[in-house]
């Protein structure tokens, strides 16, 4: 949709539902916020954004709803946006680990009238890998490597012997769909980057413990027929359980921002 007075809807306001909220909250780029549905209280958000229900939230009729809530959230009210013909980027991917989920989203999609648009999130880019499956992609390995502190307050706590961690090691490795279901809330991107290249089943991923790490790494290794490509991504330094401010809220400004580009980039 190109021209200005682009409606965009927000579902959940944790760190990256605020701050995308501030970011558009000046009406820039011929984008403009109409509705927020949130648990909690919208803080400094303008409260005439806020919805007090679902049938609130709808009635505001967003062109595109960012969906930044629950996995839970996303499979509930993600098939009944697309199916109102409202544009859906939803970022709690591994909700997506579900079968039955997936094919709700994915069958809601393909019946439409609303699309459903996969961002890249944390890892900042997925072109290159989309582009690698158009030409013979037979191999994806995404790698995820943090310190052993910031593994403990996620749930590799309580699914591996983080205190024997001496040396950088990798502590689980699986398909994404066997991982990625174990960590709701930690390893969104790792299904963006399944959906975007070989699938849940088919991309490998392992998660990496190293004492030496002060922030978290995105690692991604592509094998297609056009060649060989490794992509690497380093944060910044943040406590355990901090906010990152990665690239995730800046991808979906740059989904949302094509929406009314002039030159799309």
């Amino acid at each position: 949709m190109s021209g200005a007075g682009v409606k965009i809807g927000i579902l959940g306001l944790g760190r990256i539902g605020t701050r995308l909220a501030r970011l558009l909250g000046d009406e820039r780029d011929g984008l403009r916020v109409a509705a927020i549905l949130a648990r909690r209280d919208a803080g400094d958000v303008p409260r005439d954004l806020a919805c007090a229900d679902w049938d609130a939230f709808l009635a505001r009729r967003p062109d595109i709803v960012v969906e930044c809530a629950s996995r839970e959230t996303l499979a509930t009210l993600g098939p009944k946006l697309l199916g109102a013909g409202i544009d859906l980027v939803p970022l709690s991917l591994t909700a997506f680990c579900d079968p039955a989920v997936e094919a709700a989203l994915t069958q809601a999609a393909a019946r439409g009238p609303g699309r459903l648009e996969i961002p890249p999130g944390a890892i900042g880019t997925l072109d290159l890998l989309a582009a690698a499956r158009e030409a013979g992609l037979s191999s994806v390995v995404y790698r995820q490597s943090k310190s052993v502190a910031a593994w403990r307050v996620s749930p590799a706590a309580s699914l591996v012997d983080l205190d024997a961690v001496s040396a950088r090691s990798v502590i689980l490795a699986g398909s994404v769909r066997e991982v990625a279901a174990k960590f709701p809330n930690n390893l969104n991107v790792s299904v963006g980057v399944a959906l975007a290249g070989l699938g849940l089943d088919r991309t490998r991923i392992e998660l990496v413990a190293d004492p030496a790490a002060t922030a978290t790494t995105h690692t991604l290794e592509i094998v297609a027929e056009p060649g060989t490509a490794s992509l690497q991504l380093g944060g910044r330094a943040v406590p355990p359980g901090g906010d990152p401010i990665d690239y995730t809220t800046f991808s979906l400004l740059r989904v949302l921002r094509r929406r009314v580009a002039r030159v799309a980039v």
